[in-house]
């Protein structure tokens, strides 16, 4: 709790926590792809375009993209005719194990007022050999700046969304004429249930060994739908893997995964959910040591992780570019980096 009372006087220190205002204005994003169709192989290009009838000074515009990874794939981000010549941070870039297309630019030379004005071109190809329809469609449009797909103004020194609806997705049809594969029939991977004890189960039994060390420093950190985790490794020559013990009660876990190093990714969690997490060492004889410190954290909320401060905005800070200006871009570029987790924060401190 001191942690979060810090972080939320950094912010407010900053001027960064805002009110939410009214949505204003007409301004558009169109999402225009170069071909109707495309075969395994092609490529084919994606305009975000910004329309602005009104000439509104856009400062600003935040386009995060969704697409299908397993029939398409990201070539490039081309910015060179973007009417936007900075990139936000840790944008224009593919996130391609989330899915999307993270595209955020400002300009910094007063605004753009041209009533069609380009924001990025995003190249795909195609990967699939499959006769499928892909969609690529915006992430995250929300009537406030704290959403992924905005067009923004500075209205009072403060980021103000104009964006006065959510664009419309792109369909483009690949492989047309294809004759589609046999399906593929797949083994499901299932996980080894474990019981729903308060302590390990095989303390005391022939499966415990308490001789063996009790991992230490255990971390966690967490994105959409998942939690990756990492501990110190265990150095004792007897020690030759270790069971990650997981559920959503703490001290009962419902869940096991077995690793021979000391990190792991666990997926298909629920956003949201809190998960809790420990981990043992066994040996040769799959005899386990005792639980190490148990970690609980919300998926898919970085701020919950074990060390959500620890260089989470100071690396925002940092990938600001150093510009002559200050005021409001300055600021809208710490709000666009810090904002949304110091929206976190608030909602986490009930």
């Amino acid at each position: 709790m001191k942690r979060l009372n810090v972080f939320i006087t950094i912010i407010l220190t900053l001027g960064l926590i805002v009110p939410t205002f009214a949505q204003q204005g007409s301004a558009e994003l169109e999402l225009k792809s170069s071909v109707p169709s495309a075969s395994v192989g092609e490529e084919f290009t994606v305009d975000v375009l910004v329309k602005n009838p009104a000439a509104a000074n856009i400062i600003s515009v935040r386009s995060w993209l969704s697409y299908d990874t397993d029939v398409i794939e990201g070539v490039a981000v081309d910015t060179s005719a973007s009417a936007f010549t900075l990139a936000a941070p840790g944008e224009d870039e593919f996130a391609v194990a989330e899915k999307r297309v993270k595209i955020g630019r400002s300009n910094i030379s007063g605004g753009v007022t041209e009533s069609e004005a380009v924001v990025a071109q995003v190249r795909f190809r195609v990967k699939t050999v499959e006769p499928v329809s892909t969609v690529i469609s915006p992430y995250d449009y929300q009537v406030s700046e704290l959403g992924h797909t905005n067009v923004n103004i500075i209205d009072g020194g403060f980021p103000l969304n104009i964006l006065s609806e959510e664009p419309e997705s792109v369909t483009i049809t690949l492989n047309p004429g294809a004759t589609p594969s046999a399906p593929v029939v797949e083994t499901p991977v299932v996980e080894t249930p474990a019981p729903t004890p308060t302590v390990n189960p095989n303390i005391g039994g022939s499966g415990f060994d308490a001789t063996l060390p009790r991992p230490t420093g255990l971390k966690a950190n967490t994105g959409s739908g998942y939690v990756d985790l990492q501990w110190d490794g265990v150095t004792d020559a007897r020690v030759t893997g270790y069971n990650i013990y997981y559920g959503r009660t703490s001290g009962s876990y419902t869940r096991r995964r077995t690793v021979n190093i000391n990190q792991a990714r666990i997926d298909g969690l629920l956003n949201g959910e809190t998960y809790y997490f420990a981990v043992t060492a066994f040996n040769t004889l799959s005899q386990e040591g005792d639980y190490s410190d148990e970690v609980g954290i919300i998926v898919n909320e970085p701020l919950s992780s074990t060390s959500p401060f620890a260089g989470l905005l100071d690396a925002y800070i940092s990938r600001i570019p150093q510009q002559p200006q200050n005021g409001p871009l300055v600021s809208w570029l710490l709000f666009s980096a810090a904002g949304l987790s110091g929206t976190t924060v608030l909602r986490r401190k009930k």
